[in-house]
């Protein structure tokens, strides 16, 4: 089978105007070029295909076998060459296209939902992928180029190689009880060690907050061994005001509780760390324009 490397992809771009005019002055017109400029086109693509592609046929000129064959092809090329471009200009203005998000249940729910409801009424046509899991997850997804950007709560010991860091907002994390015997103020706290026996519930270890609720016991020379983990915030808040132990949550995750005193929160001197929630993007991955849409709504001050 004989092959044609070398030929100059232009060349099929005259034979396209050409073909599908039947007229190489309109061709030409169509290109913005000289007749002359297509016929040497024609004849160049004729020697290095070996084959004729046109006839005349009195004043008319028309397409031989070879060139029918040929022109069949090269139509469906560029057919598929300007739906490409369609598709650029609908994305260019945002009609069309998908955001990849990866960011866990409770950063969602109390950080983004307000975002994501405002660039819906922006951009109604571009869709929105939320992928709920732990901050971890998100930057694997994101490093492997699944996800256009995450949203997570960083993590001050691990290094975000080959990513993008924005500082995004603060999470207050916090120990709540249902019960009075473990009651404090905040001008009458007690100790980390004074709770460090008592049953913990609290997030499972493959948490970005897990992790950094460690190190602070382990900065306190104690050893966190909770009695129950679970996946997810709201689950923990349930599971305290079932008695089932104390909980170490998102001041913002017990808020509506803690005003209606279903729980109450458990003042301790030591300083609880608090959590930093960083937008993340893969340097090696170009945003698209929907994404660097959705980033700045993000970044935009709530009113």
């Amino acid at each position: 089978m004989e092959h044609y490397p070398n030929i100059n992809f232009e060349l099929y771009k005259f034979f396209y105007h050409a073909a599908d005019e039947l007229n190489f002055s309109k061709a030409a017109q169509n290109l913005h070029v000289t007749q002359s400029a297509v016929s040497q086109a024609i004849k160049s693509l004729e020697s290095q295909l070996g084959v004729t592609l046109f006839f005349r046929q009195g004043r008319s000129i028309k397409l031989t076998f070879e060139g029918e064959v040929l022109f069949k092809h090269v139509d469906k090329a560029f057919n598929f060459i300007k739906s490409a471009e369609n598709s650029l200009d609908s994305i260019k203005s945002l009609d069309e296209g998908t955001v990849f998000i990866g960011a866990s249940d409770t950063i969602t729910r109390y950080l983004l939902l307000s975002k994501i409801k405002h660039f819906n009424a922006d951009y109604p046509k571009v869709k929105l992928s939320i992928n709920n899991r732990p901050s971890p997850r998100s930057v694997e997804r994101l490093k492997n180029g699944e996800i256009d950007i995450a949203v997570i709560n960083l993590n001050p010991n691990v290094d975000y190689d080959g990513l993008d860091i924005i500082p995004f907002n603060t999470i207050d994390n916090i120990f709540i009880t249902s019960r009075n015997d473990y009651k404090s103020t905040p001008s009458d706290r007690i100790f980390l060690k004074d709770i460090a026996g008592l049953p913990l519930i609290c997030l499972e270890e493959k948490s970005t907050t897990r992790k950094i609720l460690e190190v602070f016991y382990e900065d306190h020379q104690l050893s966190l061994n909770p009695s129950f983990e679970f996946g997810s915030l709201e689950v923990i808040l349930e599971a305290v005001k079932a008695n089932m132990g104390i909980g170490f949550v998102s001041r913002n995750v017990a808020e509506q509780d803690l005003a209606e005193k279903k729980v109450q929160e458990i003042f301790i001197h030591e300083e609880i760390p608090k959590i930093n929630v960083g937008i993340l993007t893969n340097k090696s991955k170009p945003l698209s324009l929907a994404t660097q849409k959705f980033l700045n709504i993000l970044l935009e001050k709530e009113s």
